[in-house]
């Protein structure tokens, strides 16, 4: 999907060990939970904490604005949704989160999707963002296991340290702190790309500019933190790419083709025929 995470275990991780007791809440105030509150400013979060005080749920609430979708450790199928005010535990690996997700605004696939927003970008990409008129989301893929991945909502990060030999830390502007295993060039590269996939959607749904040369962070109503502005860099409404295209009935032609493309594969392979 993308360049490599060199080692995720443990990662996030590293300050708890081995507990198992839940707490009843499916998706608690962040302000109420221990391993969010017992840290120094800008410490990353101790998701081992973390989990033991969150009960395991099975749904994700795509109506609500998410923060960052962070898989839990070793365990493939629990994943942290962590929103605004609060945060959830779902039995749910990545994958299918954002096949959730896609269905949930798009009702297509990932291939669909993906093959709509190089249209538009036209560029070829291997990291493709999740966009919906809200809020935008970044993958970052994790090596121990192609389908899980760590994403991330590139309009409410508040800050990115990168301490000289560590693993970078990022910051939410809801003060949810955690690491990735990526060099600054990747995470701005990908933050650009989200803003205009954001941009593109948004303007989709008929969302116009109160100017035509209105500046692509108000018009996106993300934070205005140092490092948004910098992936932004300047971009207004004016620069989203594909103006005048119709994005869902692009992923709908491209969901046809690749129909047929099957029922035709199907018909040859009854055959017994190769093209």
């Amino acid at each position: 999907m993308e360049e490599k995470i060199s080692s995720i275990l443990g990662l996030n991780t590293e300050f708890g060990v081995g507990r198992q007791t839940k707490t009843s809440e499916f998706q608690p105030e962040l302000e109420k939970l221990f391993a969010f509150n017992n840290r120094t400013i800008n410490q990353p979060v101790d998701l081992n904490q973390l989990y033991t005080e969150i009960s395991i749920g099975t749904s994700v609430d795509f109506d609500e604005e998410i923060y960052a979708i962070i898989p839990y450790g070793q365990e493939i199928d629990h994943t942290f949704i962590i929103y605004q005010n609060t945060a959830k535990i779902v039995d749910l690996g990545t994958d299918i989160i954002v096949d959730q997700f896609l269905y949930y605004y798009w009702k297509v696939g990932f291939i669909e999707y993906k093959k709509t927003v190089e249209d538009f970008l036209s560029l070829k990409v291997n990291s493709i963002p999740l966009s919906c008129e809200d809020f935008s989301l970044i993958p970052f893929s994790i090596s121990t296991n192609p389908k899980r991945a760590i994403w991330v909502n590139p309009g409410r990060m508040n800050d990115l340290r990168f301490p000289f030999g560590q693993r970078t830390i990022v910051s939410l502007v809801n003060n949810f702190v955690f690491y990735l295993d990526r060099k600054a060039k990747a995470i701005y590269e990908k933050m650009h790309r989200a803003f205009l996939v954001h941009g593109i959607i948004k303007r989709y749904a008929g969302k116009m500019p109160d100017g035509w040369r209105m500046g692509l962070l108000e018009y996106l109503d993300v934070s205005s933190s140092y490092v948004i502005r910098k992936a932004i860099n300047g971009l207004t409404f004016l620069e989203i790419p594909g103006y005048g295209k119709d994005f869902y009935g692009k992923c709908i032609e491209i969901h046809d083709k690749m129909i047929q493309g099957n029922e035709k594969q199907q018909i040859l392979s009854e055959l017994e025929i190769s093209e």
